[in-house]
């Protein structure tokens, strides 16, 4: 029981993580990036279909998306992973960010954000913390 009032406790200041990492304009390179992906597997079809008809666009196509894969950063889709993360693992996160904060209140954590350095070291910790969990550690 003890336990979940912890747990319940952790959905707040998750819940303030998340719409910092919506506001944060670190971040707002990600749609940048996600478009930049789009357009260079769209570019490859285009290409691809023009040079060698259906199967060209196939081929661009991959070549173009794998081409956007490699110029895309790698915390592109970091929002979109932590919103579709189990309870347990949201309340893992939280818990170390605020090992990070050295705090456990919503203000912490925003006095925390205060500096471009710590916010690339809460950027940090969260990119390792899902990589961590996509790989089941």
């Amino acid at each position: 029981m003890a336990a979940d009032i912890v747990g319940m406790a952790l959905i707040p200041y998750y819940d303030h993580l998340m719409g910092i990492l919506r506001t944060n304009p670190e971040l707002q390179k990600t749609a940048k990036g996600m478009f930049k992906q789009v357009a260079w597997g769209a570019a490859g079809t285009v290409a691809g279909a023009a040079v060698g008809g259906p199967f060209g666009a196939m081929v661009g196509g991959i070549a173009g998306s794998l081409i956007g894969y490699t110029r895309s950063d790698d915390y592109q889709s970091l929002i979109g992973v932590m919103e579709d993360l189990t309870e347990e693992d949201k309340q893992e996160i939280s818990r170390k960010v605020q090992e990070l904060v050295g705090g456990s209140s919503i203000e912490a954590l925003t006095r925390y954000i205060g500096s471009q350095a710590q916010r690339s070291a809460l950027l940090n910790l969260l990119r390792s913390a899902v990589s961590e969990m996509a790989k089941g550690g």
